[in-house]
């Protein structure tokens, strides 16, 4: 695959704390959204993987239908540059030793640069899902005239 534009990954690499939603909804119901508490890319298999709460599961799971359509909002709790990623679910797991560092990650960004939000976005792993979805569209979200355009788009056969 391409690689996604400079924009995004300079994003995905930033060191501040990224506020997280992910949601699913199937064809005309109104979507389940929940928070996520960490995410990493794993770019040699083009998949996104949000760490969510065990007790979301079952909704989202519920709520994504027989295609696993999956849509989740990654936001600069600095600066609110924001973008959404969507695609269809791989897999989901518990939580790897790459994804309790990047969670561990994602709190110490957060009692950086926001400590007030830390007792509020402080989970366990072992409270956290990984929910893993191969990317087939990203989205700019932030604020401004380009919000809502469209970065990227993958066929699903890529």
């Amino acid at each position: 695959m391409q690689p996604y534009p400079d924009e995004l990954l300079h994003f995905l690499q930033r060191s501040v704390p990224i506020f997280i939603h992910l949601a699913a909804a199937r064809p005309g119901q109104i979507p389940f959204s929940c928070r996520g508490y960490g995410f990493r890319m794993e770019s040699e298999r083009d998949v996104c993987w949000i760490y969510i709460l065990r007790s979301q599961w079952l909704r989202m799971n519920g709520a994504m239908g027989a295609r696993g359509e999956l849509a989740a909002l990654l936001t600069s709790g600095i600066d609110n540059e924001s973008y959404q990623l969507k695609g269809e679910l791989t897999e989901y797991r518990t939580m790897t030793k790459e994804d309790r560092e990047a969670l561990e990650h994602q709190r110490r960004m957060t009692s950086i640069h926001t400590p007030n939000l830390v007792p509020l976005l402080n989970v366990s792993h072992a409270d956290c899902l990984a929910v893993g979805f191969r990317l087939r569209a990203v989205y700019v979200q932030t604020p401004g005239p380009g919000a809502g355009s469209l970065m990227a788009e993958r066929r699903l056969s890529d």
